[in-house]
């Protein structure tokens, strides 16, 4: 999907990163199982973004990841409730939960999108273009790019909500790492690995548009 080779290897480690964060994070013997889950799906996703910036990431099924996605959107809705311990209120569960929530669908979206651009093409590397879909890109740094107003819209949206979280774990990031009492790096690392993958899903649906 992307085609300048630069941009491709600098998202390449901004989803690379926060997924070695995570499965770092997953084998932590200190670990509650709900964490364990949570770290599992991020490294997950981050490992399929990572993928759909080069031209292999097309031939990756889209029926499994749509399913994953979704049902990880549901587990962070729900993650609260097993946490330990609980957040002091349901709203501010809530709070915490929204953005992983929203970074699910919103890969359970792009899966959708890239694997109707596939089909339409007649596969990976098919010329064909589609209603929506223009298979020329919209410059030298993408190989696709959506045309259909409402994928459009939709890809905007994402792109301004998870440049707003990336920005927010930036500054919990910045606000632990001033506590001197903290350790580092392990304070900022889990806030800073969120903001990479959110900046870094963020530039990819701009390009799509």
């Amino acid at each position: 999907m992307i085609a300048a080779t630069g941009l491709r290897w600098i998202l390449t480690a901004l989803f690379l990163l926060p997924a070695l964060f995570a499965l770092r994070a997953t084998a932590a013997p200190d670990r509650a199982s709900a964490d364990r889950v949570g770290h599992v799906l991020h490294a997950v996703m981050a490992a399929a973004m990572a993928a759909m910036v080069w031209p292999w990431g097309t031939d990756l099924p889209a029926g499994p990841q749509i399913l994953v996605f979704s049902l990880g959107a549901l587990w962070f809705a729900a993650a609260p409730r097993f946490r330990s311990p609980r957040p002091a209120s349901p709203r501010e569960g809530l709070a915490a939960a929204v953005p992983h929530v929203v970074m699910m669908l919103a890969m359970a979206w792009m899966a959708a999108v890239m694997d109707s651009h596939a089909t339409a093409s007649g596969g990976p590397g098919g010329g064909h273009d589609m209603p929506g879909m223009d298979m020329s890109g919209g410059g030298a740094a993408v190989t696709m790019s959506l045309s259909g107003a409402g994928q459009q819209g939709t890809a905007v949206l994402l792109s301004v909500v998870l440049t707003a979280f990336g920005l927010l774990w930036l500054a919990q990031a910045f606000d632990r790492a001033r506590v001197p009492a903290t350790p580092l790096p392990a304070a900022v690392a889990e806030p800073l690995c969120h903001a990479a993958m959110a900046l870094g899903m963020a530039l990819t649906f701009v390009l799509l548009v």
